[in-house]
């Protein structure tokens, strides 16, 4: 399984998110939750369960980019993602 970032085309931080990882040989696989209505119900769901999201929930912030990991897991720190696949360059935009 391949890391995937879930997040929107329209999202600055998901588009760089994207670049960082490529630019650096990762190819994640590109979940574009606004691109059709089952992915992003699929992403309420998960916005709406899961603890990674807490923070977040009851404000105006979507959560993008997330992070699913190659063991099923998933992250929103993006940094800590660079870091553990050896990438020195921080995310930030």
């Amino acid at each position: 399984m391949a890391i995937k970032v879930y997040g929107s085309n329209t999202c600055p931080g998901t588009l760089r998110c994207l670049q960082v990882l490529t630019q650096n040989g990762v190819m994640p696989v590109f979940v574009n939750v606004t691109g059709s209505i089952a992915l992003l119900k699929e992403f309420v769901k998960l916005r709406d369960t899961h603890p990674i999201f807490e923070e977040l929930r009851g404000t105006d912030r979507v959560g993008f980019p997330v992070i699913q990991l190659e063991d099923g897991t998933y992250t929103r720190d993006v940094n800590s993602v660079l870091d553990s696949l050896g990438i020195k360059e921080r995310f930030g935009f």
